[in-house]
C-alpha cells in the first residue's frame, strides 16, 4: 500500500468540526470550528516546546516542579487548543459576531467547556483529517 494514501493531509490545512448542542446533541446550525490536526506542523511545534520545557525542569531538579499545578496545565492546554483554531463560523457574544482570534478562542474554550471538549475530541481523532471526511 502506498504510504501517501495514509497521510492525514488535512492536518495542516484544517478540518471543520460541526458543533452539537451539549444537552440535545443536535447540530448547531452554522456553528463550526476549523482546527488543525495532531499531525500538523503547528501541533508538532507545540509538543516540541512542551518537551523542551519538561527537559529544562528536569535539568533544574526539584525546584522546577514547584511551579507546576493543575490550573497552570489546564491554561496551557486551552492556549494550545486556541493555537490550533484557525477559523470559526456562527460565534456571537452579546449579539455581536465574535472574531476568530487567539484571545477570543481562549475565552470560548475557558468559559464554554463543552465547546473545548468537542474541539479536543475532534483534534484527537486522526480520521477527521483525511480527505473524504468533510
Amino acid at each position: 500500500m502506498d504510504l501517501n494514501t495514509l497521510k492525514a493531509v488535512k492536518a495542516d490545512e484544517g478540518a471543520t468540526l460541526q458543533l452539537v448542542h451539549p444537552q440535545t446533541e443536535e447540530p448547531l446550525d452554522g456553528m463550526t470550528i476549523t482546527l488543525l490536526g495532531q499531525d500538523s506542523a503547528a501541533y508538532r511545534k507545540i509538543q516540541m516546546a512542551k518537551q523542551q520545557m519538561a527537559l529544562n525542569r528536569l535539568a533544574k531538579g526539584k525546584r522546577a516542579t514547584a511551579d507546576l499545578d493543575a490550573e497552570k496545565l489546564a491554561a496551557e492546554m486551552i492556549d494550545d487548543l486556541a493555537k490550533m483554531t484557525i477559523k470559526w463560523t456562527g460565534f456571537e457574544l452579546d449579539g455581536k459576531a465574535l472574531k476568530c482570534e487567539k484571545a477570543n478562542a481562549v475565552t470560548v474554550y475557558t468559559d464554554w467547556p463543552w465547546i473545548r471538549e468537542q474541539a479536543q475530541e475532534f483534534v484527537a481523532n486522526r480520521a477527521n483529517f483525511f480527505h473524504g471526511n468533510d
